[in-house]
């Protein structure tokens, strides 16, 4: 599954040695209420991380309010990481 993976996401877990890619925290930091490591460590605050099932969330708002775009839509894996398109150079608010 590695190889053939369209995200190019997993990788050999070094511990339990089987393929595994990332759950977002989901049996850490989400499990103890917080956001994905990668989301609180960020230093520009360029990642987003919510329930898209909630019309309220952070998430749910900034997708209403930014174009964004998703990878390998065509494939008919149902992605659920969004871009926001950016220019170089450009300053997010």
């Amino acid at each position: 599954c590695i190889a053939a993976c369209p995200y190019r996401v997993r990788f050999i877990h070094p511990v339990s040695k089987t393929a595994d890619k990332c759950d977002f925290c989901r049996k850490t930091n989400l499990k103890a209420g917080k956001q994905p490591a990668c989301v609180e460590s960020c230093p520009t605050k360029a990642l987003t991380f919510g329930n898209l099932d909630d019309p309220n969330s952070d998430i749910s708002r900034l997708l209403q309010q930014k174009t964004t775009y998703r990878y390998k839509l065509a494939l008919g894996t149902k992605p659920k990481v969004y871009r926001v398109p950016f220019k170089f150079g450009e300053v997010s608010q």
